[in-house]
């Protein structure tokens, strides 16, 4: 009965969504930052403002907006602007032009429309001072309302269904190329259906927009913020510093982000100069962590911490329960989502059962459409079967709880033996000195590949690389000796937080 309910609200569009919340709560805020506060009936109001010109424009359906995605409110309003057009928002990483961006990712695509604020003031969390652009025509865009033209909007507005595409994002290509994932509205809502019953999320949270917007996890913070009613505030910026006093000022009770950045909150200890209290769920996703570390951040937070798996390709595929007893929610990244199916298959595409590690295959509702303009490359991905070979390599345990143990093109192949980059990188971690870590793959003469490892320490630890590297061998087989270690103040990271993974490689090798 619960997954029919589900079934169902995932058949609205987050368009939709903006409209009952509209309705049912005018008042309420949705969208915040520090200089505004929009409520559900303002964020209607430009959504229907800005698609009123977008069809204006001859904007239809399947056409591609590039959609330079800064990390504030503008982004997410017109996004579901050009969705509730049938529009599909092609999001790009507000650290470049558009069109370099949309190059540089290698993938072959010519949007329709173009909507950027590349000169404003604010870099990546910049708002307003917006250009539209089509064939013929270059204008500025804002939410000002339109004298006519809804009835072309409204039309659009009404071939649009759940099944449609809605967005665009590209794969980081933190560890090889991009790949443009084609998302549908269902997708996008699958996810906070899923997620909001666990979470023990709803209307009276205040979540904390940390993440970028063209970034599948980012994006679906937002989404969850429509789907559940309540507010969403975008920082200034990300400091540390700053964040840990907006948390205080803003009263925020959910924080996303990656290991990375719950580690820097903590630093130094830093979160105790700030009242904290009103903390009370974190999902915490995008990179391995230990169960110890994430211990560690729930204490010193104060708030019930979650790990999480999902990818771009499929929104979101494990996760914990708010409910569950620590040691459920350290173990892991969690059990299925109620309406993901997932199987565990060798080389050869055998199913494998409990225990037993293999690549990890998941079908269900927030499962992408494709990859966009790459029939090949989707159907190397998603079997006939409908399951999408993740890549990832994993098992489950007895109880259902999901165990990532590396990625297929992060095994490293030592004297014949196939060894985890994630599984060294736990164990690293699990020194006492040590504070965060990445390992990579390099070249070796005597072995063709063998493991090399970057590594942070904890604050008042001093260690010489040859001293952590004999710590190394009381947790580490002698196959998983890195044969090179290098101690950084701070890992290389990607826009989206992760440990940038070629950069890495690039200064071990």
């Amino acid at each position: 009965m619960i997954t029919e309910i589900k079934k169902k609200q995932c058949e609205k569009t987050l368009y939709h969504y903006l409209k009952e919340h509209a309705r049912e709560t005018p008042e309420k805020n949705w969208l915040t930052c520090e200089t505004e506060a929009i409520t559900f009936r303002e964020a209607l109001r430009r959504v229907e403002a800005a698609a009123v010109r977008f069809a204006a424009r001859g904007m239809k359906k399947g056409d591609l907006l590039a959609l330079r995605a800064t990390r504030c409110a503008d982004t997410v309003l017109f996004a579901v602007a050009a969705a509730a057009v049938g529009a599909v928002a092609v999001l790009t990483d507000a650290h470049f032009p558009v069109k370099t961006y949309l190059k540089d990712t290698g993938v072959k695509m010519t949007p329709d429309f173009s909507l950027t604020n590349e000169e404003a003031d604010g870099g990546i969390s910049a708002s307003g001072d917006w250009k539209f652009s089509g064939s013929g025509f270059t204008e500025e865009m804002d939410f000002s309302q339109p004298s006519g033209g809804r009835e072309a909007f409204e039309a659009a507005a009404e071939q649009v269904k759940a099944d449609d595409a809605f967005m665009i994002i590209f794969t980081s290509g933190s560890t090889g190329t991009s790949k443009a994932v084609l998302l549908s509205h269902k997708n996008c809502v699958a996810n906070p259906a899923d997620a909001m019953p666990l979470f023990g999320q709803g209307a009276s949270d205040v979540a904390i927009a940390l993440l970028p917007l063209n970034h599948v996890f980012g994006f679906a913070v937002a989404s969850c913020s429509l789907f559940c009613g309540h507010e969403l505030f975008f920082p200034a910026n990300t400091d540390v510093e700053y964040v840990l006093g907006c948390i205080q000022e803003r009263r925020i009770s959910v924080i996303y982000s990656v290991p990375t950045f719950f580690l820097e909150l903590l630093k130094d200890g830093r979160n105790h100069k700030y009242d904290l209290s009103s903390l009370r769920l974190g999902l915490m996703a995008g990179g391995p962590f230990t169960a110890d570390q994430m211990r560690f951040i729930e204490g010193e937070l104060g708030l019930r911490l979650m790990p999480g798996y999902g990818m771009s390709e499929c929104v979101g595929i494990s996760t914990s329960n708010f409910y569950a007893p620590v040691e459920e929610r350290a173990a892991g990244v969690g059990k299925l989502y109620p309406m993901t199916e997932a199987v565990v298959i060798d080389e050869d595409g055998r199913r494998l059962g409990c225990g037993q590690e293999g690549e990890i295959c998941v079908r269900g509702m927030t499962l992408m459409l494709g990859y966009y303009g790459d029939e090949e490359a989707t159907r190397e991905a998603i079997d006939a079967e409908g399951y999408l070979h993740t890549g990832d390599l994993g098992y489950f345990d007895a109880d259902g709880t999901l165990y990532i143990s590396g990625r297929k093109k992060d095994i490293i192949i030592r004297s014949g033996n196939n060894i985890s980059t994630v599984g060294v990188e736990k164990k690293i971690m699990s020194l006492p000195c040590v504070y965060t870590a990445s390992v990579v793959s390099v070249k070796d003469e005597r072995s063709t590949e063998a493991p090399a490892a970057m590594v942070v320490l904890k604050t008042g630890f001093a260690r010489t690389e040859a001293e952590l590297l004999h710590e190394m061998e009381g947790v580490l087989t002698r196959l998983e000796l890195p044969v090179r270690v290098k101690i950084v103040s701070s890992l290389p990271l990607t826009t989206s937080g992760k440990p940038d993974k070629q950069k890495i490689k690039q200064m071990l090798s």
